[in-house]
């Protein structure tokens, strides 16, 4: 009896023990995974390159983390590259760098955001599209390649690491051979910008003020507003990405105005820290945890901006 008692302990604590040395060993694999992906190499020609995307001159601190590809709504469109770095405090002030605080850190194209590291040290991150910032754009995207031995798909024949002056050439092929963006529809993106529903959507963000009290209004009539965003963001921004009518959670939280619906095609995000309010959060996602967040004025009940998340 005691052996087969021995034999069994012997079985349950195999059968409690093994599970957790895979899950460890698995935990262990995914952390090296992880730290190949973060740890490439930046050359000094490198973090000259960076240098540039980052509008810095006067430099004894810059110190280049990692640039992540961003495919956001499909190739040509959204697609960012987001390079993130550390700076000192001292060094960030002498550049007169103009980066975002984290909480108005925009999830689509260019933008750009600064966060505390520690008492002397910022994080920051830039990102950069094509369409608005082609230059900035194609210094990424060399050396993010570089580091991963991808070959170009651009030619770059010609590339000055001077933090002042940086010249990039692209072929006439590459050009024919880059994603389709023709300018119709970019000519079509920002003709619905420009007709945006006044009676929805803040238009002039230049002349915009809220009212002195809020509207009292249900939540079916907040969701009902919310739906002019969704689709209007579907049509024409971040694809179907808010469609679950059951995922909608409404919230009252401060936030940033934006021109997430207005801006062009070619326009830079821009947020308006001078209308900063109080104000309905509609938010959506997809089966992914992909999501949409519409901004609500409660004063005025027209949408005052929005923001996508997820990959």
């Amino acid at each position: 009896m005691k052996d087969n008692a021995k034999i069994l302990k012997g079985i349950l604590l195999t059968i409690i023990i093994v599970p957790i040395i895979i899950i460890a060993l698995w935990y262990i694999w995914l952390l090296y995974e992880g730290s190949k992906l973060d740890n490439y190499t930046f050359t000094e020609e490198m973090k000259n390159e960076l240098m540039v995307v980052a509008n810095i001159h006067e430099n004894t601190s810059f110190n280049p983390i990692a640039i992540q590809f961003n495919d956001v709504a499909g190739p040509g469109y959204y697609s960012n590259y987001e390079l993130k770095f550390e700076i000192s405090k001292e060094d960030f002030e002498n550049n007169k760098l103009s980066y975002s605080e984290n909480e108005v850190y925009n999830s689509l194209t260019d933008s750009s955001m600064h966060e505390e590291k520690d008492k002397d040290m910022y994080t920051c991150y830039i990102k950069c599209t094509k369409p608005v910032n082609e230059e900035k754009y194609i210094i990424l995207e060399k050396v993010y390649r570089e580091q991963r031995n991808i070959p170009l798909e651009t030619n770059v024949t010609e590339q000055s690491v001077d933090t002042t002056n940086t010249e990039i050439n692209i072929s006439e092929e590459d050009n024919i051979n880059a994603p389709p963006t023709t300018q119709e529809l970019i000519d079509e993106f920002d003709k619905s910008a420009e007709k945006l529903d006044s009676n929805y959507f803040v238009t002039d963000f230049e002349t915009y003020k809220s009212k002195d009290s809020n509207m009292k209004l249900s939540n079916k009539q907040i969701s009902e507003i919310a739906e002019k965003g969704f689709e209007e963001s579907a049509k024409r921004i971040a694809g179907e990405g808010a469609s679950n009518k059951e995922t909608e959670k409404i919230v009252l939280e401060e936030i940033v105005p934006n021109n997430y619906f207005t801006r062009k095609y070619r326009e830079s995000d821009t947020n308006y820290p001078e209308l900063k309010m109080k104000a309905y959060v509609v938010t959506r996602e997809n089966e992914m945890g992909c999501g949409i967040k519409i901004y609500i004025d409660p004063t005025s009940t027209l949408i005052i901006g929005g923001d996508a998340y997820g990959d």
